[in-house]
């Protein structure tokens, strides 16, 4: 594994596509299960199994967050730190080894190397538990691990050294020829001067510097030699005293390479230099070949940032500094010299002169009307305190200042004139602005949804005209300012301003500021479809204000629809999945509690929009998930022939737009334009798209095919995405501006509220598409018929001919008090009697035994209570077949064994008869009290016989032929709650009819004393049994007298009187309560075992 580990580099993908990758994952996660799993020990079995489960790991760390270096390395520190207290310092020091060398595979990317290590870490499963549960076996896996890696780089090492040596040039003969012992014993330094021996000068020596000093090189020189920087000073200054010869003549040039003999230039061919990595020891190799490096430098501290904070005196600084500060007081050049062309001094000064010294009131400021303007417009951007106005930000109100005002007003009616005017358009837009800000910024922890996010968007989308131009007017005024004034564009904007009015009345009145997420968003649709009927003057606005606010419940509901998942992640949607009891059981859709307040949950209830999306979102949670748990989702979804099919919001705006144009017919211009718009961009996308194609195509001109691929990369990412979106370009979605002004066009009148229908129609088409598959998928998948047939058949005993020698063994059992109360034992039983007739449900069938004290009663009828049949079933069977039905299906199944059992005990009873010489002759006292036994057996028989016949009356009820009936799963599970609540009341097992059941107990306990009775009868007589002893006769057959003792012995102590008193009190009480149900209340299915009682009451 090591060797392979460090044979593989970091691929770059960029240039390969999906599939590529994939596929390349896949090897490699085989691979790297393969290496780290013992190939002689594990099957291929687990083998499959471990890779799904890298894969599915790798999958999760592909889309999570990817951790930081330092993240990582705390994490592999922790892990360290863990085996060395744990005793296990040498698995430490290993892990760390094979750490640091893996990262230095990925040394040109760090970030690749961490990512890779921490999915690594992820990987492992409790490492440290692993290693103590076997010690042993991981140790010898450590070593083996590291003298594998050992091994690797030395080969690796090796391969290096011999590519090294095949690629070196020839030896330079400069460099062989000489008598470099020799040479290397001469001193070619300098002998020190004096001055040089200070401390100053020794002070500045380096490392550096002595490497420097002792040749006369270049740069370039230096690094092309193998030899040390000393050795070649002599061989250079040698060559260069030698290259000086003419050529041609006498000197000896033997040291020069071959093709530099001839030259008068000398030159040494520079080595190939090899970029190795720091961590090979290569020996002499690698040192002499890496360029030297600088020496290493301080760490740079970090630059401290500051936090930025608002500076309140940015507006002092600014144009119009003077203005902003109350302490300066200034007036501007009025526009003529007239006494009325500075009216609001002249105003106060004559106010003044006229109170004759009683009153001096203060000069007020002036500036002109075009500041005035712009101040106003910047208030609109972002409020501060300046000259007119005063903004408190704790209260969020702006005021006007009292004296201040333009030259040709006085500054009370100015300011009456703002407050009046502009004043509530500002206010309007700061709040405006705050509920944008608070639902799309979240700034302060401030909790919103999505619903309140697309409805703040729409807002934003309202107010971006208003700003531009209020922009564009502070333009004017600032190139016109005599064509514009205060007047003007109080004028201009009104209609805006009322706008921003309604705005700011919407935002208040739809968003509930506190309350759950779902309960938010909820109300906030609910009130917005209140504003769309049509007695509201707004109903336009708040129509596309709706249309945009249900963007966010349209990708919830597609989701469902496509996916079968609640994608609610901030839990804003109306229903909700719940699990009850088993948590592994997906679990059901329910309604979301909006019941913190009364007034708003009768608010919601009250409103169509929301009943509809409930009905819905609770009718598509049963179908959806039915579909996903059978495979027919996909199937369903692949009816519509559509590679891309519309979301819902795209179908819900056609729809909308389509119902629309009853009044107004096609917007043509729109469409033109959206035409011309379409046609334009194909165009566009047709000329790049050529463009492409031959810049991808022309490879003529590229030979290297790696540079030729970066070059056409993004070429190829863009032919790759028209491939994935197909001819048919997406269609842009329509603005809300564009939506309120196609309402707007549409009529001048008010329109009828077109949102719930438009969103009808829609839904009903898409559930009715679910409906029908999903009934077919209970007819034929899950096959609801055969299942409902089977539990018919066994757990009513409507086939009871089958279930014939599990019952009686298991009276007989009960009777004998064995142990008999265990559930393998009885659900064996009951496979072997029900697996020739039904192989496919038969296994799915079993006994439980639910009350350990029950179970121990001597009497049948009430230790059958302690029974129940547990039916396994999908899940998607479990949503008809609920819980509550298997316990009206156990309740009916256990009135059915008693009823059995009744009637096997009574039919079991044999006829009691003594031997007598004259059959003929009349009956004696014991004759007659057998003969009264047996009257009471028929009469019992009787009974049982006609409740028996009633009860069967009620189970031959079929509930598979309704399933013909049935066009959705609710109206399925309403026909199945129909039908076990006809059975329960059929079967007299509700509340209503406990009296019944009292009396009914009473006659099964009869029963009971009847078998102990007729068994003690028995035993006196001696005559039933064929095992039987008669001790009235003697050895010799002869009687000896005490026959008639023993008679009147039983005569004495038999209760046969008692008995009948009983019966007769029973079979009168449960005629009385027949009576009352069938005439009193009304209970005619009951007639019929009401006149089989009530005429056969013995006396």
């Amino acid at each position: 594994m090591a060797a392979s580990g460090q044979q593989d580099m970091p691929l770059d993908h960029e240039d390969m596509t999906h599939a590529e990758i994939d596929v390349l994952v896949a090897a490699s996660v085989s691979q790297l299960v393969r290496n780290l799993s013992p190939s002689e020990q594990t099957s291929q079995r687990e083998l499959r199994r471990k890779e799904q489960l890298v894969a599915k790991l790798l999958e999760e760390h592909r889309w999570t967050r990817r951790p930081t270096s330092k993240e990582v390395q705390s994490s592999l520190e922790d892990l360290l730190e863990r085996f060395r207290l744990e005793g296990m310092a040498p698995f430490s020091q290993s892990v760390e080894e094979l750490a640091i060398k893996y990262l230095e595979l990925h040394d040109p990317a760090p970030h690749v190397g961490w990512t890779m290590l921490d999915f690594l870490l992820g990987l492992s499963h409790k490492p440290v538990q692993n290693i103590r549960r076997r010690r042993l076996e991981m140790d010898h896996q450590r070593v083996a691990l590291i003298a594998g890696t050992r091994a690797s780089e030395q080969r690796q090492l090796a391969a290096l050294e011999a590519s090294v040596r095949r690629h070196r040039p020839p030896a330079n003969p400069a460099e062989t020829e000489i008598d470099w012992v020799a040479l290397l014993s001469e001193d070619f330094l300098p002998p020190p001067s004096p001055q040089d021996d200070s401390s100053d000068s020794l002070s500045d020596w380096s490392d550096e510097s002595d490497g420097d000093s002792t040749t006369t090189l270049r740069p370039d020189e230096n690094a092309g030699t193998s030899r040390s920087i000393p050795d070649m000073a002599s061989v250079y200054e040698r060559a260069m005293q030698w290259s000086s010869v003419r050529k041609g003549g006498v000197g000896n040039t033997g040291y020069l390479p071959a093709s530099l003999g001839d030259s008068g230039a000398f030159r040494i061919a520079q080595p190939l230099i090899l970029s190795l990595r720091s961590n090979c020891q290569v020996g002499r190799l690698a040192r002499s070949r890496l360029p030297q490096l600088a020496a290493p430098q301080p760490p740079v501290p970090a630059t401290k940032l500051s936090q930025s904070l608002r500076n309140t005196e940015m507006l002092e600084r600014r144009i119009h500094a003077h203005w902003w500060r109350p302490d300066v007081h200034l007036n501007t050049l009025p526009p003529n010299s007239t006494p009325l062309g500075n009216f609001a001094v002249s105003y106060v000064q004559f106010l003044n002169r006229q109170a004759r010294g009683m009153l001096q009131l203060p000069l007020p400021k002036t500036v002109t009307e075009s500041c005035l303007l712009r101040e106003i417009l910047f208030m609109f951007v972002a409020p501060a305190s300046c000259c007119f106005f005063e903004f408190d930000e704790t209260k969020r109100r702006i005021s006007v200042r009292s004296n201040v005002s333009v030259c040709n007003t006085t500054a009370p009616n100015l300011k009456a004139y703002l407050e009046l005017n502009v004043v509530p358009a500002l206010e309007d837009m700061l709040e405006l602005r705050r509920i944008i800000d608070a639902h799309t910024v979240h700034f302060n922890g401030m909790q919103t949804t999505g619903t309140l996010e697309c409805f703040a968007y729409g807002l934003r989308d309202l107010l971006r005209p208003i700003s531009q131009l209020l922009i564009a007017y502070e333009d004017r005024v600032v190139k016109e300012p005599e064509n514009t004034g205060l007047l003007r564009f109080v004028s201009e904007f009104s209609r805006h301003f009322k706008q921003l009015r309604l705005l700011r009345h919407l935002g208040e009145d739809c968003i509930l500021t506190q309350g759950a997420p779902h309960l938010r968003s909820a109300y906030l649709l609910c009130r917005l479809y209140r504003h769309t009927n049509p007695q509201v003057l707004h109903q336009k606005l708040a129509t596309g204000l709706l249309l945009v606010s249900l963007k966010r419940y349209c990708h919830i509901i597609d989701g469902w629809w496509r996916r079968a998942k609640l994608e609610d992640r901030l839990n804003e949607f109306i229903v909700e999945r719940w699990v009850e009891g088993n948590a592994d059981r997906r679990g059901y859709v329910r309604e979301r509690s909006v019941n913190e307040s009364p007034e708003i949950s009768r608010q919601l209830h009250a409103c169509p929009l929301y009943q509809l999306l409930l009905k819905h979102a609770l009718e598509s949670g049963e179908t959806q998930d039915l579909l996903a748990n059978v495979n027919l989702l996909g199937e369903m979804l692949a009816t519509s022939n559509e590679s891309q099919p519309p979301s819902l919001y795209e179908e819900l705006e056609s729809q909308l737009f389509a119902q629309i144009k009853v009044y107004c017919g096609d917007w043509e211009k729109d469409n033109q334009q959206e035409e011309e718009q379409v046609n334009q961009e194909l165009e566009e996308d047709k000329e790049q798209a050529a463009h492409d194609e031959l810049l991808v195509s022309n490879v003529q001109g590229i030979r290297n095919l790696e540079f030729f691929a970066l070059f056409t990369q993004p070429a190829q990412r863009r032919i790759e995405e028209r491939k994935r979106q197909g001819e048919n370009q997406k269609k842009k979605p329509v603005e809300l501006a564009a939506i309120i002004q196609r309402l707007e066009s549409s009529s001048p009148l008010s329109l009828k509220a077109e949102m719930p229908e438009a969103l009808a129609e829609i839904l009903r088409r898409r559930q009715s598409l679910a409906n029908e598959y999903a009934m077919r998928a209970y007819r034929e998948d899950l096959r609801l018929g055969e299942n409902a047939r089977f539990l018919r058949h066994t757990m009513m005993l409507e086939s009871y001919y089958l279930l014939l020698p599990f019952y009686t063994s298991l009276f007989a059992r009960i009777e004998n008090t064995e142990n008999w109360a265990r559930d393998s034992l009885m659900s064996s039983q009951l496979y072997d009697v029900l697996s020739p007739h039904y192989p496919d449900f038969a296994d799915n069938l079993h006994v439980r035994v639910i009350s350990k004290v029950t179970c121990n009663s001597s009497k049948v009828y009430e230790a059958l209570e302690a029974l129940e049949l547990v039916y396994e079933m999908p899940v998607a069977l479990q949503r008809i077949l609920n819980a509550k039905h298997m316990q009206g299906y156990n309740s009916v199944w256990r009135l059915m064994l008693k009823i059995k059992w009744a009637v096997w005990k009574l039919e079991s009873l044999g006829f009691l008869r003594r031997h007598r010489d004259n059959p003929y002759e009349p009956l004696d006292l014991i004759g007659l009290t057998i003969r009264r036994l047996e009257i009471l057996r028929f009469w019992l028989i009787y009974l049982i016989n006609s409740l028996h016949t009633h009860i069967m009356q009620a189970v031959g009820q079929q509930f598979e032929l309704r399933l013909d009936r049935c066009t959705n799963i609710r109206q399925l599970r309403l026909q199945h709650d129909d039908y076990i609540a006809f059975l329960r009341t059929h079967c007299l097992l509700t509340e209503e009819f406990s009296a019944f059941r009292t009396a009914l107990d009473q006659i099964f306990h009869l029963i009971f004393v009847l078998d102990m009775e007729w068994t003690s009868c028995a035993c006196y007589l001696g005559e039933n049994d064929a095992l039987s002893l008669d001790f009235t006769l003697s050895d010799e057959g002869v009687d000896d007298g005490k026959a008639e003792s023993r008679g009147m012995e039983y005569l004495a102590l038999n209760q046969v009187v008692e008995m009948e008193m009983t019966y007769i009190r029973c079979h009168q009480m449960l005629a009385e309560i027949l009576n009352s149900l069938v005439y009193k209340q009304d209970h005619g299915f009951l007639t019929a075992l009401e006149v089989a009682i009530n005429t056969s009451v013995p006396h």
